[in-house]
């Protein structure tokens, strides 16, 4: 059983044309990631900062690797002198996706796959838990002399990765910058996957809800802990799969705070030309936002 890609990641267009940037493989304790953009620092005293670049369902890293191009060659475009930070993307596996695969009906939806909902959820903790592990050891694998000082940790994702960005905006303080895209905060989980799952005549009441889970999805959420941060939130237009209206109102409470907060901004942007899938111009945006706020500042 062998899920159908539910979102295209990887056009050659999201490059731009820029050239290929150098990739670095490495595995922490098993959790194999791709480091885009080591080669050409060498020899830069600047410090760093990473941006660790989640995909989204049924994808891989392997999907992500036009997006971190179009990413490095966009930033890279920026003036030297008013750069204070060199950039590096990481790209690892999420749970159960490209080399991590175990159980391929867990990635399935509704239709496929009655626990949806369940196996969702638990790959955005996973998920966050992984990129937690990564900014806990990655200077430590890459610099192990302390060569290089990471000052900024940013996350962006799609759709799944999306999910999982707002979770680290959440819950992780060392992560200042983020950018989700076409996806949603977590506490929007039950307002998006609940239509999803009546849309097929399924009630989502248990067992496709458990109740262990209501603590996880509808339980108090601490908006304080986003203030100061710097978040862009990009969705498509058209997005049947993940609409931004389902999410809309926990995202403008989160904006609302972000912005009101010393240091903070938060802004929407919706590319309407766009529906579940990534445009250039979320790549662009994306770009700019790494650069504004992560490697100028």
């Amino acid at each position: 059983m062998t899920p159908k890609v539910i979102h295209k990641t990887d056009e050659p267009s999201l490059t731009f044309g820029h050239p290929e940037s150098s990739v670095t493989e490495l595995s922490i304790v098993g959790l194999h990631l791709r480091v885009y953009g080591l080669k050409e620092i060498e020899g830069s005293d600047r410090p760093l900062a990473v941006l660790i670049a989640a995909h989204g369902r049924t994808n891989s890293q392997k999907n992500m690797i036009t997006f971190s191009q179009g990413i490095l060659g966009e930033a890279g475009t920026k003036s030297e002198g008013d750069r204070k930070r060199d950039l590096l993307v990481v790209t690892l596996d999420q749970r159960n996706h490209g080399a991590r695969i175990t159980d391929r009906k867990a990635n399935l939806a509704y239709d496929e796959n009655p626990r949806h909902l369940i196996d969702m959820a638990a790959k955005v903790y996973g998920g966050a838990q992984d990129i937690q592990l990564i900014i806990d050891f990655l200077a430590a694998y890459l610099f192990p002399m302390g060569e290089k000082k990471v000052e900024e940790w940013i996350v962006t994702g799609i759709s799944l990765g999306g999910h999982v960005a707002w979770r680290l905006l959440q819950e992780e303080p060392r992560i200042r910058i983020g950018i989700p895209i076409i996806g949603l905060p977590f506490e929007s989980f039950p307002k998006y996957m609940g239509p999803r799952a009546e849309s097929l005549n399924i009630p989502f009441t248990p067992p496709t809800y458990p109740p262990s889970l209501l603590p996880l999805l509808e339980g108090d959420v601490d908006h304080s802990n986003y203030k100061g941060k710097k978040i862009l939130t990009i969705h498509g237009g058209h997005d049947k799969l993940v609409p931004l209206d389902k999410g809309q109102k926990d995202i403008e409470e989160i904006l609302r705070v972000v912005n009101a907060s010393e240091g903070g901004k938060a802004e929407i942007y919706v590319d309407d030309e766009t529906g579940h899938a990534v445009s250039r111009e979320m790549v662009r945006r994306t770009a700019e936002w790494v650069w504004e706020f992560g490697l100028r500042r």
